[in-house]
């Protein structure tokens, strides 16, 4: 299964080009941006744009823009203790992942960490878009019409599909805005601001026009909003059902954090080298998927050939023939990852670890590979070393100075397990996503 993955996601390097599927590429009706285009030389040239901003480099670099905003995370988490009030871990993350990709890609954020409950518009935004795949890949026209019509009428007509509307035309404000010069946000800063460089980039001009850089920057904000959020879900479920994996992780974090004056100046790179916490970062990612879906590929030119190891045979996939597989089927292959529903971090340690890496695919492999994996790494890392640094649960004994203690509410596995494919991983209808109480360390919860 793996073999097969490698060679369907094949790197720029390979002898045969890799296109996608235009049929599938459709329904976000996004048809500029880097992730729907088909040929493969133009997406080469779309990514080369777009890829120095998402190095690792560049990605190190942008830690103080992550880190003011997990501050600001983190004082309204404090507001929370012994209030009786629910934290929605769901809706703080996403406010999170979507002020730091706005930050980055234009200059400036929303704010809405700042904002009540989080403000899940932007959430609910992008869900509405990644939602409608079923039945947008089949009536793609439908958001022509809905580009045509006046927005109120879109949100009366569908609300959640309104807010993706409304989505669109912001990103595209936030180029025009940029291209006149009105914009200026970006000056003095020590990280660069995306679509700033996009535009003193050697691209050709006409693929500088608002229509395709508002569709990049959609995807982005999509894309940036989603899927770091929804793996910080799955691992903050699990630290606190788990507390067993919570306190070896804590008491790694007290390693390079002894004081919480350290909280929020420790460099990105040096949390990357700490190993249990690199173990439940993976494992949080085996398990949220990034994109479930298949993704599928085409070879315009040449047939794909699938050598089967245990039978010999080989299975010839004709040219122009779509094809794909998700990461759900490899992320729960029981070969590589026995009881493979289980939150299991120690799996990625020590050589046996090194192993799986190759098997661990949220970010797709391939030429074209999810650009912004650094940045949502980087997220990770930085988030969940600065919660379980100040925050333990119930189960798990404070350490040198913690805030409060967290507890899920109302909350359990089928709010984050797979229930559909909707392009991103959904779990059960209704869910209300990762919530939470907090309190003071000094009066933990009865068990």
């Amino acid at each position: 299964m793996q073999d097969f993955y490698d060679t369907i996601y094949a790197p720029y390097s390979a002898p045969r080009r890799s296109e996608k599927w235009d049929y599938f590429t459709k329904f976000l009706g996004l048809d500029l941006c880097c992730f729907a285009t088909v040929d493969h030389e133009l997406h080469r040239k779309r990514r080369s744009a777009l890829l120095p901003y998402f190095s690792m480099a560049s990605v190190r670099r942008l830690q103080p823009v992550i880190q003011e905003r997990i501050a600001v995370m983190l004082r309204r988490m404090t507001k929370f203790v012994d209030t009786d009030e629910v934290l929605n871990a769901s809706c703080m993350f996403s406010a999170l992942t979507n002020d730091v990709i706005y930050s980055y890609s234009f200059g400036r954020h929303n704010n809405l960490l700042e904002s009540p409950n989080f403000d899940a518009s932007a959430r609910e935004a992008s869900l509405a878009g990644a939602n409608s795949i079923h039945i947008m890949k089949h009536i793609v026209w439908v958001n022509d019409v809905f580009k045509a019509l006046p927005r109120k009428l879109v949100h009366w007509l569908n609300p959640a599909l309104g807010s993706f509307q409304d989505q669109k035309q912001e990103s595209a404000d936030q180029v025009k805005q940029i291209m006149a010069g009105d914009n200026d946000s970006w000056r003095g800063k020590e990280s660069p601001t995306i679509f700033h460089a996009v535009l003193d980039s050697k691209l050709p001009q006409h693929e500088k026009t608002v229509e395709r850089l508002a569709d990049d920057a959609q995807m982005l904000v999509m894309a940036g909003t989603l899927t770091t959020a929804a793996t910080l879900e799955v691992i903050i479920f699990w630290l606190l059902n788990q507390p067993e994996t919570l306190g070896k992780l804590k008491e790694e974090l007290l390693t390079v954090m002894p004081s919480m004056d350290d909280v929020g100046k420790v460099p990105l790179a040096t949390l990357e080298g700490l190993p249990y916490l690199s173990a439940v970062i993976a494992e949080g990612l085996r398990l949220s998927y990034g994109v479930s879906t298949r993704l599928q590929r085409i070879d315009p030119d040449k047939p794909i050939v699938f050598k089967d190891k245990d039978t010999g045979k080989d299975w010839v996939i004709p040219p122009k023939t779509p094809v794909g597989m998700t990461s759900v089927q490899l992320h729960h292959n029981e070969d590589n990852f026995p009881d493979s529903h289980r939150f299991i971090a120690e799996r990625w340690l020590g050589e046996e670890g090194k192993k799986l890496e190759k098997y661990l695919v949220s970010f797709c492999k391939g030429s074209r590979i999810c650009f912004g994996m650094n940045l949502s790494y980087g997220e990770i890392y930085l988030v969940l070393a600065c919660i379980f640094r100040q925050w333990t649960s119930k189960d798990v004994e404070p350490k040198n100075g913690e805030v409060g203690v967290l507890e899920l509410f109302e909350t359990g596995q089928d709010d984050i397990v797979i229930k559909a494919d909707f392009f991103v991983p959904s779990p059960k209808k209704g869910s209300q996503g990762i919530r939470l109480k907090a309190y003071p360390i000094d009066r933990i919860p009865a068990l």
